[in-house]
């Protein structure tokens, strides 16, 4: 065979597998989808250019959701996700043509798939529920500044009847064309209602304790805030009371001010300083009541308002008081402070029998405090001494709840158990 035909043989079947590989990756001329021009385009080329001609008119469609005539909402086409999908016309527009056929204008005008996000008009519709639905309000009761309680009536809520509005968004944007939605709302009722209060309210638990000092204005201030906040809070069937949640100690907004608290056994000035106090005030009461006690914390060091393993505190979103109504009607909190007392009263149906009665009782062990630490310290007279800090014992106690039927001690339960380190006091020497 000729040479120069060896040669040249490849070259010819290299062109021809470009070729091919050009007919199968490019669009021929004179090939038009609906009207605009995809000859020469490759697939994303031509994709392309479908979505710029089309994509604006689904832009310019509107979804609006009405109330009673009222335009709520609005969205647009494309905030569904709505697009043509043109596969089938591009794969079509894909095949290669041969001969004469390649000289002639071509049209594909058969209709295009019509997609929307799912998942996008779910979350619209749920947008649409949180903005527009109006909660229930719950049956509850609060004591006047007299002590007399009264009841709230219950008020019925309405939400979006969302089943509906997807489906007739679905509808309407299938029709390709704006319009309104006239939003179905369905009633919500409250869980309680003035039936479950309709019981003579008893005091099922109540603790006052001694305010020691009104000279110390930001802590009793900070006492009478705490107070106030838990004041008429209501924990209904079932559900949990934190006590950190709602005195909101922690946040900056709260309106506390500076006083005495207690870090690592040492006293230091804290935005809350006296909180606690309302705290474990509020935990002896829900003892009292029988209540569940499902998270409680005790001091670094022991207090001076309640007896040791009687106090609770809390501190950040770590340390908290939770309560739960383990009652089958609501109860309610109400909490005051006058200059020298404060109280805590818990509210609710009394299901315990008038023969059983309550006793608590805490078993101490003492922790005595390292020996005092002696430093010197240069604002103190020479040759003197000074208790700068005085040494406190520490205690490990285990609290027990004894029940008693007619008199006569029928159960003996450990409540908690509460360990306060010892303080090691300080003695400043003299070098001045």
């Amino acid at each position: 065979m000729d040479k120069k035909l060896l040669f040249v043989l490849p070259i010819i079947f290299l062109f021809a597998a470009c070729a091919r590989q050009h007919e199968a990756d490019r669009i021929y001329t004179n090939v038009y989808i609906h009207g605009v021009a995809v000859g020469g385009m490759n697939r994303a080329e031509a994709e392309a250019a479908l979505a710029e001609r089309f994509t604006a008119q689904l832009e310019a469609r509107t979804v609006r959701y009405l109330k009673n005539g009222e335009v709520l909402a609005q969205y647009t086409f494309a905030d569904f996700g709505a697009h043509f999908d043109f596969t089938a016309h591009i794969d079509d527009a894909l095949i290669p043509r041969r001969g004469i056929a390649r000289l002639f204008r071509r049209e594909l005008n058969t209709s295009p798939v019509f997609v929307f996000n799912a998942e996008r008009l779910e979350d619209i519709v749920n947008e649409l529920s949180q903005k527009l639905d109006t909660s229930p309000q719950n049956a509850s009761f609060y004591a006047d500044s007299s002590g007399n309680i009264s009841v709230t009536p219950e008020r019925a809520g309405e939400g979006v009847n969302a089943e509906l509005a997807a489906a007739a968004t679905q509808a309407l944007l299938k029709s390709l064309e704006s319009g309104e939605i006239s939003l179905n709302f369905a009633p919500l009722a409250p869980l309680y209602t003035v039936a479950d209060f309709e019981f003579e309210p008893k005091i099922l638990g109540s603790f006052n304790t001694r305010i020691a000092s009104a000279s110390d204005a930001p802590r009793v201030r900070n006492i009478n805030r705490a107070a106030e906040r838990i004041n008429n809070s209501v924990i209904y069937p079932g559900e949990t009371f934190s006590a950190g949640a709602i005195i909101a100690s922690n946040l900056p907004e709260s309106g506390y001010e500076a006083a005495l608290v207690l870090v690592q056994g040492q006293p230091v000035e804290d935005i809350g300083g006296g909180v606690c106090q309302v705290v474990s005030t509020l935990y002896i009461a829900a003892l009292h009541a029988e209540l569940a006690i499902l998270q409680r914390h005790n001091h670094s060091a022991r207090v001076n308002y309640v007896d040791v393993g009687f106090d609770a505190t809390v501190a950040g979103d770590y340390f908290d008081l939770k309560i739960q109504n383990t009652t089958p009607r609501p109860i309610l909190i109400t909490s005051y402070s006058n200059r020298n007392n404060l109280y805590v009263r818990i509210h609710g149906y009394e299901q315990r029998e008038n023969n059983r009665s309550l006793r608590f009782e805490a078993t101490t062990e003492i922790i005595p405090p390292e020996p005092y630490r002696e430093v010197v310290d240069p604002t103190v007279p020479r040759g003197t001494r000074q208790i700068t800090l005085e040494s406190q014992m520490g205690y490990h106690v285990e609290l027990y709840k004894i029940v008693y039927i007619d008199n006569i001690e029928h159960t003996r339960e450990k409540i908690n158990t509460s360990v306060y380190k010892p303080t090691q006091g300080i003695i400043a020497i003299g070098a001045g």
